[in-house]
């Protein structure tokens, strides 16, 4: 495996978080598209409308978002939403968006990240101090009694994420004390919880590894296009990663469960709450990252009997094949090999985030084993 792919790897595992959200399956994702055009590589994120079956209510539509891209991308997301009655934005602590305090630190992964691309944080393109958007997310003092929560059931049960999350009754489920006899204890879970947070937000071990990549990648125009193009194939196999990732461990998995399923129970409460005060012309707006987007159309459909409508596909960035220090071809087959490790566990084998975050396992080049520092 080339240097500069293995060098790659460990933000590859964060791509759909850095990006656009977790998957909850290995399937392409409806709201997020991954296109190759004449020299053109681009990733592309969905809004779609959604009307009554019956014709009364206002129409809901689902803004998928990409966590970066070009400053023209958030303006255009910037005009839809303005022109929406309510505004329901993701963001775990994102409340303190609404009055100007930005809940990430200015040396965050994904600014970095945004930064040495070229490109801006989506936190950094949108203006949430509009009178219409409202935060509807948890906090971290949610997430971690629900992944807590999540835990306890899934090592007493051997129920669906699905089936513990429509059990949930409000945005802070009840959980078991640390300390509890719980099979998969609290601190487990909230430990890699944390670690991603931390990884996110530019604080920790993992961060100081993640720092030193991020800065390499916006070294060159020739890195900036490799590193895009790269990150563009690795979210068309987003869901298959991300699959796979789940698999290194229970912890793993029950994080990434919590991170979609029990904040899009959060969205639909919310969505229902509203529906009754709203008429016929109004319209209520869901921003949430693209990877969120296809359960909560699913529940739209099935459960309040809305029909899909208008779509309107936008470009968060693209990258220039012809500028990049692979072909696409090349990394296109590499991001496979990695997706093939993570699934025969040869990447993070201790289980958790940081064994996945930290160096691949050696691999054979030419037929001799390498040193994964090489």
């Amino acid at each position: 495996m080339p240097r500069l792919f293995r060098f790659l790897l460990p933000l590859l595992v964060l791509a759909p978080a850095l990006l656009a959200e977790t998957p909850q399956s290995p399937n392409q994702l409806a709201f997020l598209r991954c296109q190759d055009q004449e020299k053109i590589a681009s990733m592309e994120t969905l809004s779609e409308e959604f009307k009554p079956g019956d014709g009364r209510g206002p129409s809901i539509w689902l803004v998928g978002v990409a966590h970066i891209g070009t400053p023209e991308y958030y303006a255009a997301l910037q005009k839809k939403l303005d022109a929406q009655s309510i505004v329901l934005f993701e963001g775990v602590d994102a409340q303190k968006m609404k009055v100007g305090i930005q809940p990430h630190a200015e040396n965050g992964i994904q600014e970095q990240l945004a930064k040495a691309l070229g490109l801006v944080f989506q936190l950094d393109g949108i203006n949430y101090q509009r009178p219409n958007f409202v935060s509807c997310d948890l906090t971290t003092a949610d997430m971690e009694k629900a992944i807590t929560d999540h835990a306890a059931k899934s090592s007493d049960s051997p129920s669906s994420a699905r089936e513990n999350s429509n059990t949930a009754n409000s945005a802070t489920p009840s959980v078991k004390e640390k300390g509890s006899d719980s099979k998969l204890p609290a601190k487990v879970d909230n430990a890699t919880f944390d670690t991603l947070m931390q990884a996110l937000h530019g604080e920790g071990a993992i961060a100081g590894k993640l720092n030193g990549m991020v800065a390499m990648m916006g070294s060159t125009p020739e890195m900036r296009e490799t590193t895009k193009l790269t990150f563009i194939e690795a979210l068309g196999q987003a869901g298959d990663l991300i699959s796979a990732a789940k698999s290194a461990s229970p912890e793993m998995r029950n994080l990434f469960e919590v991170l979609v399923n029990e904040r899009n129970e959060n969205v639909i409460r919310q969505i229902k709450a509203r529906l009754p005060k709203l008429g016929p012309g109004k319209t209520i707006a869901v921003f949430y990252g693209g990877a969120h987007m296809d359960e909560i159309a699913k529940r739209l459909t099935e459960e309040l009997h809305y029909i899909p409508g208008t779509q309107v596909w936008d470009t968060a960035f693209t990258a220039d094949t012809t500028k990049s220090m692979m072909p696409a071809a090349q990394i296109k087959a590499l991001v496979q090999m990695m997706r093939t490790q993570l699934q025969n566990g040869q990447m993070g084998k201790g289980g958790g985030l940081d064994s996945l975050l930290g160096s691949p396992v050696p691999q054979e080049e030419g037929g001799k084993a390498v040193p994964a520092g090489k």
